[in-house]
């Protein structure tokens, strides 16, 4: 028993060890911190967009196209995984049900026999809705957060820098 609980913590561990490594290599970025936001708010976009499993590849032609950070880009992809997956998909699914003025229930019981395509392509205009709108979202909030995060970072390393050239205080 004590032996699950150890993996249960050392998935914990590697999991925190794997996001510090994502959020050091964008903060470490030699680009401006505007192109490297805007390359992590393309990849964030792409990474919740449906995109299945071609958001690095799309991340990274329009953060070329906008000349934007690739990296940031492709780092931003990850923010879909298997476990915030379903947290996404049922975020976008309900703000769909929002714009259109729809529980997510009644979408889904508009699947019958009789109009299961019916049912299908309405759900999906539902869904890709609110996604669009989440992932737009997520975009315009990552572009800010990041800037703000890479500016901050790089103060603090210039600070350290400066305090390590001037030496000792007398």
């Amino acid at each position: 028993m004590e032996n699950n609980g150890n993996k249960k913590q050392s998935l914990y561990i590697r999991l925190k060890r794997k996001n510090k490594l994502f959020y050091l290599r964008m903060l470490r970025q030699t680009d401006s911190p505007e192109k490297i936001a805007l390359g992590a708010a393309i990849g964030v976009a792409a990474g919740i967009l449906p995109t299945f499993f071609f958001g690095a590849v799309l991340a990274i032609g329009v953060a070329y196209i906008v000349k934007a950070n690739k990296i940031a880009a492709v780092l931003g992809t990850f923010i879909m995984n298997p476990v915030t997956t379903p947290l996404f998909w049922t975020l976008s699914s309900m703000v769909g049900g929002v714009v259109f003025w729809q529980e997510w229930g009644t979408v889904a019981s508009s699947f019958s026999d009789k109009d299961l395509m019916g049912g299908v392509r309405w759900a999906v205009i539902i869904f890709m809705t609110g996604n669009i709108i989440v992932a737009a979202t997520g975009a315009f909030i990552t572009y800010f957060v990041v800037k703000a995060l890479v500016v901050r970072h790089r103060e603090r390393k210039l600070a350290r820098r400066k305090m390590r050239l001037s030496g000792p205080a007398s």
